[in-house]
């Protein structure tokens, strides 16, 4: 959750998506935490979890006086970019109405990258995108900005290709998988 914190600031920080450096107040990520995740921490529990991420050499720790500033060792960091986007399209699905349109994600990653394929695939998947085939992907909100800092970020990403449609096959099996109402609220019934 710190982890997810620090990349959700890194990403929503203002006009630069990526900054250099992201410091962060100790107090600041308790508070945080207190807030969106409803989690009461204990400062010696705080303290060792980011020295655990520090030994992973993920974040850098910087004390000053009594506070603790917070840097991401490596802001193109596959494992903190996908606790951030994963964070930003879970927030998408709770805050959003459907629109009726679907956006698409696909990719044709040579073959001889392989691995970076499968990488890719398991990372769509675990950011909760639906796999319509092999190599293409939807999700039932606007993602573009999560796709734009996935290809910078992601090894075989680059072949990524980003469509929005509003009809597709099987649209009822992937509504059901995103939880989406069958029908929009804005469609009017057709007796009457």
């Amino acid at each position: 959750m710190i982890l997810e914190i620090i990349g959700l600031t890194l990403i929503s920080g203002g006009g630069n998506p990526l900054k250099p450096t992201l410091p962060l107040a100790f107090a600041e990520i308790k508070k945080i935490l207190k807030k969106i995740k409803k989690i009461n921490i204990e400062d010696k529990k705080l303290k060792r979890t980011l020295l655990n991420l520090e030994k992973k050499e993920l974040i850098s720790l910087v004390e000053n006086k009594e506070e603790v500033e917070v840097y991401l060792k490596d802001k193109n960091n596959p494992y903190i970019l996908r606790y951030s986007i994963k964070s930003l399209l879970d927030l998408k699905k709770k805050k959003k109405e459907w629109n009726g349109k679907w956006f698409f994600v696909f990719f044709d990653v040579p073959e001889i990258q392989r691995t970076k394929r499968n990488y890719l695939r398991r990372f769509l998947d675990k950011l909760g995108f639906y796999r319509y085939q092999k190599s293409v992907y939807i999700f039932p909100y606007e993602c573009e900005k999560e796709i734009t800092l996935i290809k910078q970020i992601v090894e075989g990403a680059k072949y990524m290709r980003y469509i929005i449609a509003e009809k597709i096959e099987d649209e009822e099996n992937i509504k059901a998988y995103f939880h989406l109402p069958k029908k929009l609220s804005t469609e009017r019934s057709s007796t009457g």
